[in-house]
């Protein structure tokens, strides 16, 4: 049997509000419509709905029976429409979010380029920002969120963690460490260094420095630069040997690299989504990162063998 939904309706606003003149209040119609839409159902359906009284409107027993099974079939039918207009917007729409540079060149084009084979009308844009800046954006609420490193005192942010991100030595394949599994801050004591120190950005290099120093190691600054490609293409040059997070490598410098994690004492830091307390992400944004955390949690720890 076919039932006409705005059948249904009618019948349900009639049901709440035990009256037709207040259910064709409540829809804009007027009393004999809705008694009309009414009697179509019952006719329908072959049974009488309602007991009509000059002063009342009660439900038959078969009434109370599609009661039950017609608010069940509105509440499943709304929550698909729901689910449906969900979905057509995480396909359409603008997400803002903010990186850091050394993630968006190494990490974020095969993420991205999976994202909008499932969202080909979403816009997104990257804002890549240091740390300090990253985090006053989303602060500002200029981008739904961002991906970089946790900070201590998170206070009005939250953090998801998504990865732990090693520091690692980059040598030329060539040097005499390079024979070595993994490399302590005490086997670099005399070698010429090459520090990464982004425009702005004092954090990695303060968490390295405080590292060598507990160390009581003292290295040789021989270079300092501002981009990881620059890092690893002096590296692999020859020019010295450079400390860089792992995720931060290029890859097509790798393959010129020996790349080893470094130990006593490791330097670890953890990647993430950074979003502010309370807020909540639209179903776009929380699609793209939701992707983004799918993908770099695979990873899970970033480390060479």
């Amino acid at each position: 049997m076919n039932v006409n939904f705005k059948l249904l309706q009618a019948f349900l606003l009639v049901a709440d509000h035990g009256s037709f003149r207040k259910a064709a209040e409540e829809s804009n119609r007027t009393p004999s419509a809705v008694s009309t839409q009414v009697k179509q159902l019952e006719d329908q359906l072959g049974v009488p709905l309602f007991h009509r009284t000059t002063r009342s409107v009660e439900l038959t027993a078969e009434g109370r029976q599609l009661l039950a099974k017609a608010r069940e079939a509105v509440a499943t039918l709304a929550q698909g429409l729901d689910q449906l207009r969900e979905s057509i917007q995480e396909r359409r729409g603008v997400v803002a979010f903010a990186s850091s540079p050394a993630i968006s060149a190494t990490r974020l084009p095969a993420i991205l380029l999976d994202f909008a084979r499932s969202h080909p009308d979403v816009t997104v844009k990257v804002r890549e920002l240091v740390q300090s800046e990253l985090f006053e954006s989303v602060g500002r609420r200029e981008v739904d969120f961002g991906l970089g490193t946790a900070i201590d005192g998170m206070g009005d942010f939250a953090f998801e963690p998504l990865l732990d991100d090693e520091v690692c030595a980059l040598l030329p394949p060539s040097h005499k460490l390079a024979r070595q599994r993994r490399v302590s801050i005490g086997d670099l004591a005399g070698e010429p260094m090459i520090m990464f120190q982004p425009a702005g950005a004092a954090a990695l290099r303060r968490t390295i420095d405080d590292a060598v120093r507990a160390s009581g190691t003292s290295l040789f600054l021989k270079y300092e630069v501002q981009q990881p490609q620059t890092v690893a293409a002096f590296a692999a040059a020859g020019l010295g040997i450079a400390l860089l997070p792992r995720i931060a490598i290029p890859a097509e410098l790798e393959s010129r690299l020996r790349v080893m994690p470094l130990e006593d004492p490791p330097i670890v830091r953890k990647v993430g989504i950074i979003t502010l307390r309370g807020t909540q992400l639209s179903p776009t944004a929380l699609a793209l990162a939701s992707r983004i955390g799918a993908s770099l949690r695979a990873a899970r720890t970033v480390r060479v063998p």
